[in-house]
């Protein structure tokens, strides 16, 4: 029978769900005598072979954001992806996917899955969860499995949903970011990149109201995006290959998305622009990126 499962310590119980694409559903911390839930719909019931939109945590492979009009640029043409957000191809393969546990203790979890049709190239990835005192690590390793050593272009992402209030005022987020990538009309890179105010907004922190940002920012070196409630602060950091952060502000939550590439970085790069984030895998060079989310004490 498909289940959660909980890791744990004395700082924190997380749930994940193998079976709904490995996704987290509850980040649940102690600060003091206080526990406070941080992902929406944390709370709920959780069906262990679903995420519901909008809630928990789910990660994004082979690739991260949107490709425009599902047309997947690779060293060996241009390959057609199902369109799963028309006109576009969304957030990888794996969401929704059924992943296979690998090893469990009380504070760590390990999972892989294989990469399948329609992606057309052999691969798979595993992916680490853990606790270590007040930090939740998570590593995603992609592998490219090849006979004939074709390079594919990778993707990974994480993409949260955190709760814009722990009870009481709403979060301000401060993030190290350098510039935003502008995005057209179909919120695909059009390769320009920009200073733009609310670069500069972020750098110095902002209270992000619904509907104000939907946009990947480039990564400052080691930098990282700081949630601040009145409740508790959150630390979003990375490897080197984390390059971007994803910022979104819906009605009910707030989205701050550390990931590999911006957003169509194989198309981008087929054209020339540099500074992506766009890597190719193959069976010498996997694709390796770490996330680690600390809260204060």
């Amino acid at each position: 029978m498909p289940e959660n499962i909980k890791i744990k310590n004395n700082h924190a119980q997380v749930t994940i769900s193998p079976e709904a694409g490995a996704s987290l559903r509850s980040i649940k911390v102690k600060k003091g005598d206080r526990h406070y839930e941080l992902l929406s719909g944390g709370a709920n019931n959780h069906n262990p072979t679903r995420l519901p939109p909008g809630e928990g945590s789910f990660v994004m492979a082979p690739w991260v954001n949107r490709i425009r009009d599902g047309k997947l640029v690779t060293p060996n043409g241009v390959h057609q992806i199902p369109l799963n957000a028309p006109p576009h191809a969304i957030h990888g393969l794996v969401r929704e996917s059924k992943w296979q546990i690998d090893s469990i203790t009380d504070l760590a979890i390990e999972m892989s899955i294989n990469l399948s049709k329609p992606w057309p190239f052999k691969g798979h990835i595993k992916y680490s969860i853990y606790l270590q005192g007040r930090s939740l690590v998570q590593t995603m390793q992609m592998f490219a499995d090849n006979d004939e050593n074709r390079a594919f272009p990778g993707g990974l992402g994480w993409h949260p949903w955190f709760n814009r209030s722990l009870g009481s005022d709403t979060m301000q987020v401060k993030a190290e970011v350098s510039d935003q990538w502008e995005l057209d009309q179909s919120s695909t890179a059009t390769g320009n990149l920009v200073d733009s105010t609310f670069t500069n907004r972020l750098k110095n922190g902002v209270c992000l109201m619904p509907g104000d940002i939907d946009d990947c920012f480039l990564r400052l070196p080691n930098g990282k995006v700081t949630i601040t409630w009145p409740e508790l602060k959150l630390e979003i950091s990375g490897s080197d290959a984390i390059t971007h952060f994803m910022l979104y502000s819906p009605e009910h939550a707030i989205c701050v998305e550390p990931q590999t590439s911006t957003v169509d970085a194989a198309r981008l790069a087929e054209n020339g622009i540099a500074r992506t984030g766009h890597v190719l895998v193959d069976r010498e060079h996997p694709l390796i990126a770490t996330t680690t989310w600390t809260w204060d004490e």
